[in-house]
């Protein structure tokens, strides 16, 4: 082969691969949704009962909550922003653990929420590491 045919054969490779990912990245990833607001919660309970759950047996709640869009019920503790997303912490008074409630910046930014409120919040259990973790999540009303 002579290099005029290799570097044609090169430069249709790497449009080929260009192709594949702007197709990837705009028909399939587009549609990954941000949070679960469309969706019909699994199970509803209170913060520190979920919590609970996991303090008493993870294993357990693993298996029951893993995955599932969870309505979770509580008072925010706290609101923490980043550039990329909000997180919003569900906790008892007086409790050591509580429930972080991940949210997409873009769905956030249609809620007030602050410190004290009573809440409804749903999203995915994504498991227990000091705190019950939700990704996902959207606010219920």
């Amino acid at each position: 082969m002579s290099r005029k045919t290799i570097r044609i054969v090169i430069t249709l490779v790497v449009l080929a691969f260009l192709v594949v990912f702007l197709v990837l990245k705009f028909y399939i990833f587009r549609n990954a949704e941000t949070s679960v607001a469309s969706k019909k919660a699994d199970i509803t309970l209170n913060s520190g009962d979920l919590v609970k759950s996991f303090e008493t047996d993870e294993k357990g709640s693993d298996t029951k909550y893993l995955n599932k869009i969870i309505l979770v019920k509580g008072v925010v503790d706290n609101v923490a922003e980043n550039k990329a997303d909000v997180s919003v912490y569900l906790k008892d008074k007086d409790a050591t653990s509580g429930v972080m409630c991940s949210f997409d910046k873009t769905e956030f930014a249609k809620n007030k929420v602050k410190a004290g409120d009573q809440i409804g919040i749903k999203g995915i259990c994504s498991g227990y590491l000091l705190d019950v973790v939700l990704n996902k999540c959207s606010i219920e009303k």
